[in-house]
């Protein structure tokens, strides 16, 4: 804990060392040492590596994994955290902030990198001969993090290895996806020949052999390089030192499972040199401003315990939608009637009145002092008939009914102060969760089914029911279309609210599909017309689709009622299977960076 501190402070210090302005691509950039007499000892090197660390530890308000996953199907961005609603309403164009936002940043990283990689050679003969390798490892891993948002985000794009030391070289057009993809597979393998397999606590949130190869197989995935995921998959799995499923899913995404082996990589935070606000935006209003909510498509991609989708179950009940589901709708989202910092959870956003809990009992009976009722009119709690007549907005709910739980920090949240909660909430960048089902999803798409292709996706389901007591629903070997079906359903559920979903919907070409409708949040004031009097389920095809035919619906409004809540109209055409590139870069560079179609 003593080194990360070090290396977090190290980077805030690199940050401070220049105030200039970035230039085109950042390829001057303001935290990058370019001093003559710098890069000459090994500690130089370190704090060098940590301003590349610090790029990639990118916070919008929140950490950026977080706010990609709420340009997508999953969630509702209530106020426009971060920026995503242009890229949820077909809005997205050159000069929006979130475009600016990543790729200023994660070049910023590329020139950082570089920067180390070009200098570091002045102090090979000082430093100790190991640690130089190391750190030249870890800077050919970061650099290819950079670049592998950056050609998931954009496609194609400049590609730059050395540094820009004049005017005259910093426009540069962009390089074929493809080819800086098979240039950051290399460096990564390099890199994975080099660092130990496996950190150790005290140099937790460092590249390792494991988190490079499981960042190939990432990357080979995504690129359709399915013999090539499937091989880098396996050095992870059969590694000498071999991650292992943290034990409870639901303690996976707070503090419990900080340093556990299942986390590959991951994103710190200390108070005092860089935190997010992750709890607040998520988080109800005792405390927190219930921004970024699940939506209603999310709770019902979560199968029941009989491993089916809720339209292919004959015992789910859709008056109790919530009962008998996947542990990890629990575990990932609280559904109203649950307890979620310390108050017990309503689905209405008109309720009157609810409990606080301690310890699991009901102590006091709290009033909702911004229930629907903003004409002042009396309301009457029908628990113990007092009276009341204030209004606003709501306490007990959000706009869907829903909240998310990973990552949500509930003590920082519940304890922190000031109008700002910050949140010193490590985030997860590769979990091992992944490995295992990204070989799986490989060797779907290879057609080399076997049945270790289910033996690593049991793994995954198998964790997600310890604890419940319930036997987990093991998948079979079938058809590839069945089981593709199946790889697609868990990727969803397993990652929700963890930064992948973007890249999921648009490479297997179903974000038109998946993002063209309208959002929709729970009924307000619950289940029972939906559920019980219509007995309604949604349908949901072989992509995960959901629509809701035939159910009622309505904008949401001030009072609850029984229907389904619209809260904003999606829209996606096929030019936003690609962000555009910043206007800023095309007009610096003389349009020598061309446009992505259709912006």
């Amino acid at each position: 804990m003593k080194k990360l501190k070090y290396i977090i402070t190290l980077s805030v210090c690199l940050i401070l060392l220049n105030g200039c302005e970035d230039s085109v691509l950042n390829l001057e950039d303001p935290g990058a040492p370019t001093d003559a007499t710098f890069f000459q000892t090994e500690s130089q090197l370190e704090v060098a590596l940590a301003g590349v660390y610090q790029s990639l530890n990118f916070v919008r308000i929140v950490p950026f994994t977080q706010l990609l996953d709420h340009t997508t199907d999953y969630a509702f961005n209530r106020g426009n955290v971060g920026g995503t609603v242009a890229a949820t309403t077909g809005g997205l164009t050159s000069t929006e902030a979130i475009v600016n936002a990543y790729w200023d940043r994660f070049y910023t990283g590329v020139q950082r990198a570089n920067n180390l990689l070009t200098n570091m050679n002045r102090a090979e003969a000082e430093a100790d001969p190991a640690r130089f390798a190391e750190i030249r490892a870890e800077a050919l891993f970061l650099r290819a993090m950079f670049y592998s948002y950056l050609t998931e985000l954009f496609g194609d794009v400049p590609l730059r290895t050395d540094v820009a030391t004049s005017l005259e070289n910093l426009s540069i057009p962009k390089t074929s996806k493809s080819e800086i993809v098979a240039l950051i597979i290399a460096d990564l393998e390099e890199a994975a020949s080099i660092l130990p397999a496996a950190q150790t606590s005290g140099n937790r949130g460092r590249a390792s052999a494991n988190a490079a190869n499981a960042l190939i197989a990432r990357i080979a995935l995504y690129n359709g390089d399915y013999a090539k995921a499937e091989s880098a998959a396996l050095k992870v799995m059969n590694a000498a030192e071999a991650p292992s499923l943290f034990p409870d899913y639901e303690s996976l995404f707070g503090t419990a499972a900080t340093g556990s082996s299942e986390i590959l990589l991951d994103l710190s935070y200390i108070d005092g040199t860089q935190t997010h606000q992750l709890p607040q935006r998520l988080g109800s209003r005792f405390g927190g401003w219930c921004q970024l909510v699940p939506a209603q498509q999310l709770v019902d991609s979560y199968e029941t315990i009989n491993g089916l989708p809720i339209d292919e179950d004959p015992s789910y009940n859709p008056a109790a939608p919530y009962e008998n589901r996947d542990p990890r709708l629990k575990a990932t989202i609280a559904v109203p009637g649950e307890v979620w910092t310390d108050h017990i959870i309503q689905q209405h956003s008109d309720s009157i009145a609810t409990w606080r809990v301690e310890n699991g009992v009901k102590v006091e009976r709290v009033f909702n002092p911004n229930s629907a009722n903003p004409g002042g009119r009396k309301i009457v709690d029908p628990y113990d008939g007092t009276e009341y007549t204030a209004g606003g907005a709501n306490r007990f709910t959000s706009f869907t009914g829903y909240f998310w739980k990973k990552f949500a920090d509930t003590p920082a949240l519940i304890e922190g102060g000031g109008a700002q909660r910050r949140s010193e909430q490590p985030v997860w960048l590769i979990r091992y969760a992944e490995v295992l089902l990204t070989y799986a999803e490989a060797k779907i798409e290879a057609g080399t089914i076997d049945d270790s292709v289910v033996d690593a996706i049991n793994q995954v389901r198998e964790r997600a029911y310890t604890g419940s007591g319930i036997p987990y629903p093991a998948v079979k070997l079938g058809s590839q279309a069945e089981l593709r079906r199946i790889l697609r359903r868990e990727r969803k559920v397993e990652f929700a609210g963890e930064g992948l979903r973007l890249f999921d919907i648009r490479r297997w070409g179903i974000a038109e599909k998946v993002m063209n409708t309208v959002l929709l949040g729970g009924p307000a004031n619950g289940f029972s017309k939906i559920g019980g009097d219509l007995g309604f389920v949604p349908s949901i095809d072989e992509d995960g689709f959901i629509t809701y035919e035939g159910a009622p619906t309505e904008p949401r409004k001030e009072l609850g009622d029984l229907n389904y809540r619209e809260l904003e109209v999606r829209v996606f055409d096929a030019k936003h299977y690609l962000w555009p590139i910043p206007q800023a870069e095309i007009d610096a560079t003389a349009g020598q960076v061309a446009q992505n179609p259709g912006y």
